[in-house]
């Protein structure tokens, strides 16, 4: 089984042991190639060998000579046992002599910090080690001789290393993180982009059986449901298709039989004739799913638009072109072109007129198709959408029909990746925008 098909739980943990496996051995490699950190602190050996300028002392205690006996620094305190041990190793009296440290340096190591003056170096058998000091010595020609170590720096040298070691594991485990991102991110990514044409287009391909287990069997339950849901939409389609075949014939028995009645009766019956197969048609043709998935080729929104405004006009209808911009998209023109007449249709048929406006804005292609109406509620703005839903619930087509008309817009959006939605505009009125996938200009 190979390793991207295993299931999240193992690739998971397959991965974070890597990981942590590559972290220990960076640190591992560190502390054995790297040299020990140097104490941070003297013996009191050390110190008499500088002040009694031995050569081979060790040079990183520097001393200096002074005109009068150091004092303490603020902190530091002297005892009088140590010092005597550091004037017996110099071969000097006690008066000659000076020897001031930090009273944090305790008898247990590392130098834990106690405030009682009486703390002591840090003692290992008979040398005393301190981390900070002040020692002096008089000077047999003059003056005195000062040593002075420095306090011991914030971050110490061992702990810039175990920085290090820390910094460096962190970076070794970047390349098993950045793995481990994309190799369970990649699949899920592609398997909900195909799940988003999946839901917009009936008949986008099937979703990829990949990545982890648990994704393959999603993708199989999915495209299983998908099948069904095609195949019930199918005989559903048949079945309307059905009746609206069985329905024609009546429908022409009454028109052949009404053509002998008075005007008076023959006019209003066969109007309701001709209503009942416009509707029956329009039933129909939205149960198909006609939303134009026909052959997609690049369409100007402008320039149909324009054309639609035009017909419009043509006919009587007020629809002016308040803002236009050159708009490609990739689509079936015949769709986009009842898309844009159902908008304005319905504005010119609640508010007696339309503004059409035609943006483009970076990938995306927008339309707008805006009146002043009386608007609806902000309650009612999404339900807008939903077929045979109308603000007015009347079916009379001198009120609007049976309310597929925005219905159909919306299912054509969708089936070229797109969007509508509505919004009551400030002084009264209804903007309706349609947001489609733009080509590159």
């Amino acid at each position: 089984m190979r390793f991207r098909s295993l299931p999240i739980f193992w690739q998971t943990l397959i991965l974070l042991l890597g990981g942590l496996a590559v972290a220990q051995i960076v640190s591992v490699v560190l502390i054995v190639y790297l040299p020990a950190p140097r104490p941070d602190f003297v013996t009191m050996t050390e110190v008499a060998e500088r002040l009694a300028l031995d050569p081979r002392a060790t040079p990183k205690l520097a001393v200096h000579h002074v005109d009068a006996a150091p004092l303490a620094e603020d902190g530091m305190i002297a005892n009088p046992a140590i010092t005597q041990r550091l004037a017996a190793q110099l071969g000097k009296p006690i008066a000659d002599v000076r020897l001031f440290f930090y009273a944090d340096q305790s008898e247990s190591f590392p130098f834990a910090r106690h405030e009682e003056g009486g703390a002591v170096p840090f003692r290992h058998g008979q040398p005393y080690f301190f981390n900070t000091l002040v020692a002096a010595a008089r000077d047999p020609a003059g003056g005195w001789l000062e040593l002075r170590t420095p306090r011991p720096p914030r971050i110490t040298a061992w702990q810039k290393r175990t920085s290090l070691w820390f910094g460096l594991s962190a970076l070794a485990m970047l390349p098993f993180a950045w793995g481990f991102a994309r190799r369970l991110t990649r699949p899920i990514r592609r398997f909900a982009d195909a799940v988003e044409r999946l839901g917009h287009d009936s008949d986008a391909p099937p979703v990829p059986t990949e990545g982890p287990a648990e994704l393959q069997l999603t993708a199989m339950a999915l495209n299983a449901m998908h099948e069904r849901l095609r195949a019930n939409m199918r005989e559903r389609t048949a079945m309307i298709g059905a009746i609206a075949h069985d329905l024609r014939t009546p429908l022409a028995r009454i028109a052949f039989r009404i053509e002998a009645a008075p005007e008076k009766i023959r006019g209003p019956v066969q109007a309701d004739i001709e209503q009942m197969r416009q509707m029956v048609a329009a039933t129909i043709g939205f149960l198909r799913g006609d939303a134009g998935t026909g052959e997609h080729r690049p369409v100007d929104l402008a320039a149909i638009a324009r054309r639609l405004a035009g017909a419009a006009s043509d006919t009587g209808s007020v629809v002016a072109i308040a803002e236009i911009e050159r708009a490609m998209v990739s689509g079936d023109r015949s769709a986009l072109e009842r898309l844009i007449q159902n908008l304005i249709d319905n504005a010119v048929k609640y508010a007696g007129a339309a503004e059409l406006l035609v943006r483009h804005d970076l990938d995306r292609a927008r339309v707008t198709v805006a009146d002043r109406g009386p608007g609806i509620p902000d309650s009612a703005l999404d339900r807008m959408f939903e077929p045979f839903e109308r603000q007015e619930p009347s079916r009379s087509r001198s009120t609007g029909g049976l309310g597929l008309g925005l219905a159909i817009a919306r299912a054509i959006a969708q089936a070229h990746g797109g969007t509508i939605s509505a919004e009551n505009r400030p002084g009264g009125g209804l903007a309706v925008t349609v947001d489609l996938p733009a080509l590159a200009a």
